[in-house]
């Protein structure tokens, strides 16, 4: 489905309701860089874990990926044009809060939407995400051709069918243009870190969760790609996002 939000931007969005109780707060599932929600969520089984527990998820394509618009100009990927996409968002489905839920990209995006509209978020999982710069050493005006860990992720997410490397890239020096910060830590939300003990974009997360008091779980044997798809991973969401 689509909504025309900030800057004229049409976003994508998938709204699945399993006939959530009336006091079942939705799930908003952010993806990471140069995915979309089918190829982050979807086909690792989150939808399905959800609707198990009765829970409602919305999945934008966040601007720059998958079915919605890919604007090719930083300004239109800095942090705070996310959050007020997503803003707007919530308000065009009536969801006054919702428990975010994000994997990489989609966790930076979540921690800054906590911190700029605290109102609406509940509770906040940040998957995949460490405090570290993912884009250091990384020259942005020449993305891909460099030997950084982020040059070979552009590579591999630019060849994507249906990507644009040109959109990626202004998304990438968007993001870069406000680097992230743990404080301040968002007030009043309780908030998880999950990765994979072999993910190396994670370094940090344990401690993050420690120092800012959140909560961390460590999968085992997995990695960036492949941690989200693991049960332990998405039970150990669920099971913080259940809690009362």
């Amino acid at each position: 489905m689509p909504a025309n939000l900030t800057d004229g931007v049409v976003m994508r969005y998938a709204d699945l309701r399993p006939g959530s109780p009336a006091d079942a707060v939705p799930v908003l599932l952010l993806h990471g860089f140069g995915t979309n929600f089918e190829m982050n969520w979807k086909t690792a089984g989150w939808p399905q874990e959800l609707e198990s527990r009765g829970l409602r998820a919305i999945g934008p394509d966040l601007r720059g990926h998958g079915g919605s618009d890919k604007p090719t100009h930083g300004d239109a990927y800095l942090p705070e044009r996310f959050s007020q996409d997503l803003v707007g968002l919530l308000d065009e489905l009536g969801a006054d809060r919702v428990d975010v839920v994000g994997y990489s990209m989609g966790s930076r995006l979540g921690w800054d939407l906590a911190l700029r509209a605290p109102e609406r978020v509940r509770r906040l999982v940040l998957g995949g995400f460490g405090p570290t710069d993912a884009f250091a050493g990384t020259d942005l005006n020449s993305l891909g051709e460099g030997g950084t860990p982020f040059d070979e992720v552009f590579r591999t997410v630019s060849a994507l069918p249906g990507n644009d490397a040109a959109a990626l890239a202004a998304c990438a020096r968007g993001q870069a243009a406000r680097p992230f910060r743990p404080d301040p830590v968002p007030e009043g939300i309780p908030f998880l870190l999950v990765a994979g003990a072999r993910d190396t974009l994670a370094v940090g997360a344990e401690q993050l969760a420690r120092d800012r008091g959140g909560s961390h779980v460590e999968v085992p044997g997995r990695d960036h790609v492949n941690a989200v798809s693991s049960r332990t991973f998405r039970q150990a969401v669920v099971d913080f996002l259940v809690r009362r």
